[in-house]
């Protein structure tokens, strides 16, 4: 039987999914999530943790310490670890350079026949030192930085320098990174992810509880909260709804920061939650909203989308980056271009009076990751033909 690893430093939504279609497959998977200690809560997006033991280094995952993701790959060969770090500050690099070095000598001494690293933040440039003589296949979902317009990384020279195996989840990151591996170094392939699945073992009763005085449609925008993110230029869009005297409901969640945060928080018809959101609470805010708002200026790919339509949220967003590539205007969500606030007030006001097209885009949204290219039985045949290719 094959035996894989696949290295997660954050995005754990997509690739908890991709390990369960993987071992579906007959594949052994070693998964191992990188958190760290100081700053740990006990959960991370599609793992909740809580009761795991608390120490740097390596920790298995049980029925025990953590029922739900276990539960989620019962029968399956799928071996679930925290890769722990003691902080994700550099001021104890030193110390971190320390669990970094016994972790990843234990992951070589396994002899897996691939390992997948999912991530671009830099001290990946540290896994990849050491494993870089195994068969090692990195995945990017963000190529430099889309909203600082900057292209290239330490990482990701040194990636292209080692002509390492590259997986993108969006045609315009595979672009960027086409762009910046100009002399074809590396294999790079396009392979999206799926719906976040594991978000929904988070579903239960939750504190949060949100009531408004009337029945109009409720949008929501959620996640970090950033000014590439495009609040002022729904702040804009819900002005014109205002002038033009029509009802709705806005939902605003998220830790971060905009210019725009106390326009909302003045507005009745608005909620606003500024902090982090647990799974649970995303669970229960796509549970009660009708549409997804994402009036971003620049964007790669968002996890928002594979995450909104398991609820079949259609969504509003603008024509930026990888949007355009999942959201189908008109069958699962409307796209308006950039910065034009009239036409995203055009696009949700047609979701409040047509009723018809509100059920035509939460039926497309539903159809997502349903024997497309996002079902990750496709995702996890793609995804293993790149990994085992030497």
């Amino acid at each position: 039987m094959q035996k894989i690893a696949i290295i997660s430093y954050f995005h754990y939504e997509s690739s908890l999914c991709l390990a369960k279609s993987i071992a579906e497959q007959g594949v052994t998977v070693d998964y191992f999530a990188i958190v760290d200690m100081f700053h740990d809560k006990g959960t991370v997006p599609g793992i909740n943790y809580h009761k795991a033991p608390k120490h740097p280094g390596l920790i298995r995952l049980t029925s025990v310490n953590a029922p739900e993701i276990c539960g989620y790959y019962e029968g399956l060969p799928v071996n679930l670890f925290l890769f722990r770090l003691v902080s994700f500050s550099r001021r104890l690099m030193l110390l971190n350079k320390i669990v970094f070095k016994i972790v990843l000598n234990k992951i070589k001494s396994a002899k897996y026949d691939a390992i997948n690293i999912v991530g671009q933040w830099p001290w990946v440039e540290i896994i990849h030192n050491e494993l870089k003589d195994e068969n090692l296949t990195h995945t990017f979902h963000e190529v430099g930085s889309h909203f600082k317009g900057e292209l290239s990384t330490p990482l990701m020279e040194t990636v292209i320098r080692d002509k390492s195996k590259v997986i993108l989840p969006s045609k315009s990151t595979l672009d960027r990174f086409r762009t910046l591996d100009k002399n074809g170094y590396c294999l790079s392939e396009y392979i999206p992810f799926g719906k976040f699945e594991t978000l929904m073992l988070y579903r239960k009763p939750t504190k949060l509880k949100i009531q408004f005085n009337n029945d109009s449609p409720i949008f929501l925008f959620y996640g970090f909260i950033k000014p590439y993110k495009g609040l002022d230029l729904l702040k804009r869009a819900c002005e014109i709804l205002n002038n033009r005297k029509v009802d709705f409901n806005l939902i605003v969640a998220g830790s971060g920061d905009d210019p725009t945060l106390p326009f909302y928080s003045t507005k009745k018809n608005c909620v606003v939650i500024n902090r982090i959101l647990y799974d649970d609470e995303m669970v229960y805010l796509n549970d009660i909203s009708d549409v997804v708002l994402l009036p971003y200026k620049t964007a790669s790919q968002s996890g928002i989308i594979p995450t909104s339509f398991i609820f079949g949220n259609p969504i509003i967003a603008t024509k930026v980056g990888a949007l355009v590539e999942s959201i189908q205007d008109g069958k699962n969500g409307i796209l308006v271009n950039a910065e034009d606030a009239i036409s995203f007030a055009d696009a949700m006001q047609s979701l409040i009076t047509d009723q018809n097209l509100m059920s035509l885009l939460k039926h497309g949204a539903r159809q997502y990751g349903n024997g497309d290219e996002y079902d990750w039985h496709n995702i996890a045949k793609q995804t293993m033909s790149v990994l085992m290719n030497h």
